[in-house]
């Protein structure tokens, strides 16, 4: 999440960890890292302005890109950073500005307006480059899973088209219409089997099945439009959270069955459906929330993450604010009652 200052004068970045175990945040002093269960400060580093900071889940590596405040700190340079030695492993210096860093256990990939790089994480050697349409907010998602290793972005701007790249093979392995406007957001499942995406008008999120994209379900956020900055999958994809400017976060079951797609009481819908094609009625009638949570600020984007807790009963929702906030919520699975 890049807020560059807006809702904290600060804050210039925060996003969770691929499992959601960790928070790293940008600031104008540097970076810090926070564990989130409890939440506490384990990491700081102060040596200038960070406009991105990324972990490799729970380990001591984090890639950092500078906010310009200095020409050590610029926002051309990738750092990839030990944290136990406080030493810079490796760095990459790049023509434009760095819009967004992703990481797995195979890959980093390297985000530009125009241009995607992708390195093999172990020798920090180019592997590959994608020449892309302009992607001025750098949308891009990488799977956390090292086997079903993932690459998703946006074909064009203004249309909703998703291209989905294999980063081991390199290569293109197919393209979805997922949306009539412009992405906004894409995340993958834990495991790389499932992405989702949301549109610049941020009322349906659609779940694709991956690497196929043959089969898809669609989720309603809300009627009115919305900005919504992030979707994540709960660890065991069964659930998912999307938040948006709006203030609030919506909770869904993640159900790919087409069948249990369907309302029940929509005899007429489902004689309709019989007659589509696999992929557009599954997304005919969009599921609803099973909980929301209402934050107490609007206007301020928002990062969730989302796991169940040991017991399996609930569900730990933690979010992320655009002005410096983190929130904790337990929200019962058993119960379809809404959270506050």
């Amino acid at each position: 999440m890049n807020v560059l200052g807006k809702y904290n004068s600060n804050l210039l970045y925060a996003n969770f960890n691929q499992d959601y175990t960790c928070v790293s945040v940008g600031t104008l002093d540097g970076f810090k890292i926070f564990s989130c269960d409890p939440f506490v400060d384990c990491f700081a580093q102060n040596d200038g302005g960070t406009s991105i900071v990324e972990m490799l889940f729970c380990t001591s590596l984090v890639a950092v890109v500078g906010a310009g405040d200095q020409p050590s700190r610029s926002p051309r340079r990738l750092q990839i950073i030990n944290t136990k030695t406080r030493t810079v492993l490796c760095e990459h210096k790049f023509v434009t500005a760095i819009l967004g860093v992703r990481l797995n256990k195979k890959r980093i990939v390297v985000v530009m307006e125009t241009k995607i790089h992708i390195y093999d994480i172990s020798t920090m050697k180019i592997l590959h480059s994608i020449d892309t349409a302009p992607n001025p907010r750098g949308i891009c998602a990488l799977s956390p899973d090292s086997k079903n290793c993932f690459l998703a972005y946006p074909a064009a701007q203004n249309t909703g088209d998703v291209y989905l790249f294999d980063a081991l093979s390199l290569q293109t392995i197919n393209n979805a219409n997922a949306h009539k406007r412009g992405v906004a957001v894409m995340s993958f499942s834990q495991d790389g089997t499932l992405l989702a995406t949301a549109s610049e008008k941020g009322t349906v999120v659609r779940v694709h099945s991956v690497p196929k994209l043959d089969k898809s379900t669609s989720y309603r956020r809300g009627t009115y439009p919305a900005g919504i900055t992030s979707i994540c999958f709960s660890v065991d994809s069964k659930f998912m959270a999307v938040a948006s400017d709006t203030g609030t976060v919506h909770i869904f079951q993640v159900n790919m069955n087409d069948s249990d797609s369907a309302p029940s009481n929509a005899t007429s819908m489902l004689n309709i459906t019989s007659y589509l094609p696999g992929v557009i009625s599954s997304v005919w009638e969009p599921q609803r929330d099973v909980a929301h949570i209402k934050l107490p600020a609007s206007g301020v984007p928002a990062l969730a993450g989302i796991y169940p807790t040991p017991s399996g009963n609930s569900l730990r929702v933690m979010i992320l604010t655009g002005d410096g906030f983190f929130y904790a919520y337990y929200l019962d699975i058993n119960s379809t009652n809404q959270g506050d």
